[in-house]
């Protein structure tokens, strides 16, 4: 089977925060309706995961999962069918593809540094193209760490346009004004660390202000936007979009103004609506999708940031969730990693 894949790709190659369990939101709690469209679950849901914290679907498209406590990639194609699971990486939490195939992982990596063993944060890249998307054999590579800094972690990564990449760091001391542990950090396509976006500062409440970011997005495919989440409960708005402007002044600003009373965006920065926002994924419409972990839902947004029906609930139940942390969209099914019921659901858009 793994043969067979590798054949077909290689004709086209060229956290504390977080706990008490709120109601889940009322707009749609049983029927996951969306407008005047259903989405349906599928069954049956894909299992054999160990607290699967993050989903996504690649260029080919494959599906890979972040099987965090078996320590590995798992890739399935899109019916489900496992197609390989990675070699060992330690405690996965987040994954994109570049251009050219390869992915980007965040995820811990243990190592010696005088004389003691210590675990850091950490990002890998898995040379699927190389392998001819054999990812059994493919060469895991680590792209970044910083042995001296050992309580940071990367909790969230994309790609950009041009292959660079965006990556959210998390951790516990951000006195320094030059180099604070909450960050969102720039890479080039060579994995070099280019810089940060200087705009996030880790102080105050208000936006701008970053704490905790538990995962970071591109708005659109080939887009620049980035939308970010985070679970600090200091914050008050837990879901930033950022739109990249070119111009007299270029960099990242904020696309929606919540003093802005003709703005829809208020939606999306209403205070309350999150609660452990931990992953955004896009549709084809350019719609985006939250999952918070604590809500056990799935929140639905319009690209204006106005909320449509979102629909979840604890439990194991259909359209149910445990502290779901990952979510993908494809060919009119969502996709989420429901974390603490070890599984992956699938919803499939109906107009019927």
């Amino acid at each position: 089977m793994t043969q067979l894949y590798s054949v077909i790709i290689a004709s086209f190659l060229l956290l504390i925060a977080c706990n008490d369990k709120p109601r889940p939101p009322t707009a749609d709690s049983g029927t996951g309706s969306i407008n005047d469209t259903l989405y349906i679950p599928l069954q049956p849901d894909w299992t054999g995961f160990n607290e699967p914290s993050d989903i996504y679907i690649g260029r080919e498209p494959f599906v890979y999962i972040a099987d965090t406590k078996n320590n590995q990639i798992v890739m399935l194609d899109i019916s489900g069918r496992k197609v390989g699971n990675s070699l060992l990486i330690k405690n996965p939490k987040a994954i994109t593809q570049d251009g050219l195939f390869d992915l980007l992982i965040c995820a811990e990596l243990d190592t010696v540094l005088q004389g003691k063993t210590i675990t850091v944060g950490a990002i890998y890249r898995i040379h699927l193209s190389k392998a001819l998307h054999n990812i059994s054999n493919a060469e895991i590579s680590l792209a970044y760490c910083q042995p001296s800094r050992i309580e940071r972690r990367f909790t969230g990564i994309t790609c950009l346009p041009d292959n660079s990449y965006i990556v959210s760091r998390t951790g516990p001391n951000n006195s320094s004004k030059f180099d604070p542990d909450d960050a969102i950090l720039i890479f080039s396509s060579k994995d070099s660390l280019t810089g940060r976006l200087s705009s996030l500062i880790p102080e105050g409440n208000a936006l701008y202000s970053i704490g905790k970011i538990s995962s970071v997005s591109v708005a659109a495919d080939r887009s620049s936007d980035i939308i970010f989440t985070q679970i600090s409960q200091e914050m008050q708005f837990k879901v930033q979009w950022l739109s990249f402007l070119n111009g007299d002044i270029t960099g990242w600003f904020q696309k929606f103004n919540p003093a802005d009373n003709l703005n829809s965006g208020r939606d999306l920065l209403s205070l309350g609506k999150f609660t452990c926002p931990e992953d955004i994924t896009y549709d084809s419409f350019g719609n985006i999708y939250i999952a918070d972990a604590i809500k056990d839902s799935v929140f639905k947004f319009n690209s204006y940031g106005k909320e449509m029906q979102s629909f979840g609930g604890y439990g194991s139940s259909l359209r149910q969730f445990s502290a779901p942390s990952g979510i993908a969209w494809f060919n009119k099914t969502l996709f989420v990693a429901d974390t603490k019921n070890h599984r992956i659901c699938r919803f499939r858009l109906s107009t019927d």
